[in-house]
């Protein structure tokens, strides 16, 4: 069982998973399916919560996904309703990595529901909001950024900072597996706008899992 920290304790942490379990859980992007809120024309999403233990993962019921307006100026208030993630993505070995990572470094319970996002960002012939939240927090104790794929773009980088107001701390165009695990309390962070590096159609592949520790 893993020891409870204070929510002070952990900052944040940089890696990336292992390279040869990547390629067959980045064919689960393609199946995402259409989203009917206000970042679908440009987002495709699915969603669903897990616990983790003893290297298994538990999926908890389906429920709505809603921020408050105070975290989240762009969609806050609106109760969203997604798909869960399928599956057969649920029991790749690189899907479970995810977890592994999350949960060791962040210091998660075993009891502890993880609510896991997985999102395309589409990029068609012009610049795209990665994060139309801007600088924010997602309201967690702690959030995990994996970006699985990069496909014909340039931009995306994920920032880390400091306040709302403060520029990046760290900056970069996470791909193949790198990830960040932060500390939400503590930092906030952005995305810089995608747009395709030939005019065509490009996108970012991302998971975001989100977490708080057990009181």
């Amino acid at each position: 069982m893993l020891t409870k920290p204070s929510k002070d304790t952990f900052y944040l942490e940089l890696g990336q998973l292992t390279s040869n379990k990547l390629d067959h859980l980045m064919s689960s992007f393609d199946n995402l399916p259409p989203n009917p809120y206000a970042d679908g024309a440009f987002r495709l999403r699915r969603y669903s919560r897990f616990t983790f233990a003893q290297g298994q993962l538990t999926r908890l019921p389906s429920q709505a996904f809603v921020q408050d307006e105070s975290i989240n100026h762009f969609q806050g208030n609106v109760v969203r309703c997604y798909e869960d993630i399928d599956d057969h993505t649920t029991l790749d070995p690189a899907f479970i990595e995810l977890f592994e990572h999350f949960q060791t470094m962040a210091h998660v319970a075993d009891k502890a529901p993880i609510e896991v996002h997985q999102l395309r960002i589409l990029a068609d012939h012009q610049s795209v909001e990665a994060a139309p939240e801007g600088i924010h927090q997602d309201g967690f104790d702690r959030i995990g950024i994996y970006v699985m794929k990069r496909h014909n773009i340039q931009g995306g980088n994920i920032n880390i900072h400091l306040t709302a107001n403060s520029p990046a701390l760290i900056s970069h165009d996470f791909d193949k597996g790198e990830f960040v695990v932060l500390n939400d309390r503590k930092f906030f962070h952005s995305a810089q706008p995608i747009q395709p590096i030939n005019g065509d159609k490009g996108f970012m592949d991302v998971f975001v899992l989100t977490a708080n520790l057990m009181h």
